[in-house]
């Protein structure tokens, strides 16, 4: 499955080390030139680690990048003017998302909205860590470990939505318990 990538997930997941699971759910990750931009280029020149951490996939050859034809980038700046809560990192990997028809990782609530009204299928942060559970990659105690790391960092989630996600860690059952 393809998948494209906002900026957010992939700084959360640098942050609290597990960007790595990204490259083990879904083998590459594709991400507009715009999103590199935030993440590696913005972020290096601001000293953050995980920067370096996002860079070193990009050098790996697992995060792709993406370049926007013309038509594409214009297609773009029309979103930003109809919906003037999404930046063009946002718009970018809608549009890459639509354009190869692939899941779209993005956290923002405007963002995902938006992006739900043309169709595509959204997730975010969180949903990586519920799946790398399911897949069993994770523990529950790593699981419920990286969430409240996350948090803790400053990950902004709604406390019902919190204890959601780890009421649904703490009843996940693994295959070989079933």
């Amino acid at each position: 499955m393809s998948i494209v990538s906002n900026t957010s997930p992939l700084i959360w997941l640098s942050k609290v080390g597990k960007i790595i699971l990204l490259k083990k759910l879904f083998g590459e990750v594709i991400i507009p030139e715009e999103v590199y931009r935030e993440a590696v280029e913005k972020g290096l020149k601001e000293g953050f680690s995980d920067a370096l951490a996002i860079k070193e996939c990009i050098e790996q050859g697992w995060i792709k990048i993406s370049k926007l034809d013309g038509r594409e980038i214009k297609l773009c700046e029309k979103m930003m003017e109809h919906a003037f809560e999404i930046h063009f990192g946002e718009a970018q990997a809608i549009t890459l998302a639509r354009k190869i028809n692939a899941l779209l990782l993005m956290d923002e609530s405007s963002g995902r909205a938006f992006a739900e009204t043309l169709g595509l299928k959204v997730k975010g942060t969180l949903y990586v860590i519920v799946k790398a559970l399911r897949e069993e990659l994770l523990d529950k105690a790593e699981a419920k470990e990286i969430v409240l790391a996350l948090v803790s960092k400053g990950f902004r989630i709604e406390p019902k939505l919190l204890a959601r996600i780890l009421r649904e860690i703490d009843t996940h059952m693994p295959e070989h318990e079933r």
